[in-house]
């Protein structure tokens, strides 16, 4: 048996410039953490002689099929392909988070798919590896619509400014910061739980109002920002100024799409007024979680501004995808 975990992630700044149809001609940078939630997938040999199956499967549904093309599932199908895998596993799916509701998660279980299967066959396999293939199932195999912080995030942990060339590769950074200061950053993060969960392919299908011309030039400001945040984070700037970029990257962000709705910039504006000192939406858009960040005094009264809504208390800097069991 094999376990693994994959974190899923909070995009600080630069999200819509991880898009390859940008950073391939533009370049791009996202400022990202990996929180302490995570994705775990446990795979293990499967007795197919015993039953009238050979690959048994259980995530939100439970499958049980004798070939992969009668797999439901997109990814454990594409993945199970690409490894070469036809029979005699068993896997399980476990997530400390819903999906849709923008932490990187659909792309946190494929990492963590990845590196369980990988093991489960004896296999080693490096982040960047993970990252790779990941991407590789999503964006390319499967033709889902998307950015590639995700896979990246969820594969090398920590936190990092990632930075997409033209030439169609990354880097990541590690940005090392004083346990002070992570801390203070981490008690003044809240993440509040819309309860709108989205699929975030539809959402980026959404065509743009912005004219092309001004939808580059917006996200060349992101990118620009993502930078910017990293000199703010590792000086000895109050945090409110570090969220003064994330206000303004949110404020951009809705200038390049559909990202936002009437009542989320109603939470929004509520938050601000209970106490925070700016924010953003995370992910695609149009649901999930909002991030605020505020003094810790000014927590509850944001969480009551916005109807009381499910909170969710983050560490950053959290350890990206790792086998933490396994027993042959």
């Amino acid at each position: 048996m094999v376990i693994a975990r994959a974190p899923v992630r909070v995009s600080f700044l630069g999200g819509g410039t991880d898009f390859p149809d940008h950073f391939q001609r533009h370049g791009g940078a996202v400022l990202v953490t990996a929180i302490n939630r995570y994705a775990h997938v446990t795979v293990q040999p499967f007795l197919e002689e015993y039953f009238d199956h050979r690959i048994r499967l259980c995530y939100r549904r439970n499958e049980a099929v004798n070939s992969t093309a009668e797999i439901q599932h997109p990814a454990i199908r594409a993945a199970l392909e690409k490894l070469g895998l036809s029979s005699g596993l068993e896997m399980h799916v476990m997530a400390d988070l819903p999906a849709r509701t923008g932490l990187g998660s659909s792309s946190t279980f494929v990492v963590a798919m990845l590196q369980a299967l990988h093991a489960h066959c004896g296999r080693f396999r490096s982040s960047r590896d993970l990252a790779d293939e990941a991407i590789e199932i999503e964006r390319v195999i499967l033709g889902e619509a998307g950015g590639w912080q995700d896979q990246i995030a969820a594969a090398f942990g920590g936190l990092s400014l990632v930075q997409f060339t033209p030439q169609g590769g990354y880097q990541v950074q590690p940005i090392p910061l004083p346990n002070e200061r992570i801390h203070s950053l981490e008690q003044h993060m809240l993440l509040v739980y819309t309860e709108i969960q989205r699929d975030s392919f539809s959402v980026l299908g959404q065509a743009s109002n912005a004219a092309p011309d001004a939808r580059t030039r917006t996200l060349c400001k992101l990118s620009q920002l993502a930078h910017l945040g990293v000199d703010y984070l590792a000086s000895d700037r109050p945090i409110a100024r570090f969220v003064e970029l994330l206000h303004a990257g949110w404020e951009l962000k809705k200038e390049a799409g559909s990202v936002t709705l009437p009542q989320i910039d109603a939470w929004y504006e509520a938050g601000l007024k209970a106490g925070a000192t700016g924010g953003k939406l995370l992910g695609a858009g149009q649901g999930g979680f909002l991030l605020f960040i505020a003094e810790p005094k000014y927590h509850e009264a944001i969480r009551q501004a916005v109807g009381a809504r499910p909170v969710v208390n983050v560490r950053v800097n959290a350890p990206g995808s790792q086998i933490i069991f396994s027993q042959r």
